[in-house]
């Protein structure tokens, strides 16, 4: 059985998730946050997202 996958906004994803949409658009902009641009919009694949952060040490995304 397939996981359904959820896109959101950026700005959806900080509401979900509680993350701010500033810390959401850094790592956008660092390519560590998984998902795809639809035009202009950035659209989070959450679950992927989520996990990226469970795998990180302390719950940080790498500096870079």
């Amino acid at each position: 059985m397939m996981e359904s996958v959820i896109y959101m906004s950026i700005r959806e994803t900080a509401k979900k998730t509680g993350l701010a949409e500033s810390f959401i658009r850094a790592a956008v902009k660092k390519n560590q946050v998984p998902g795809f641009y639809s035009g202009k919009k950035f659209l989070v694949n959450v679950p992927r997202f989520l996990a990226v952060l469970e795998e990180s040490n302390d719950g940080k995304l790498d500096e870079k």
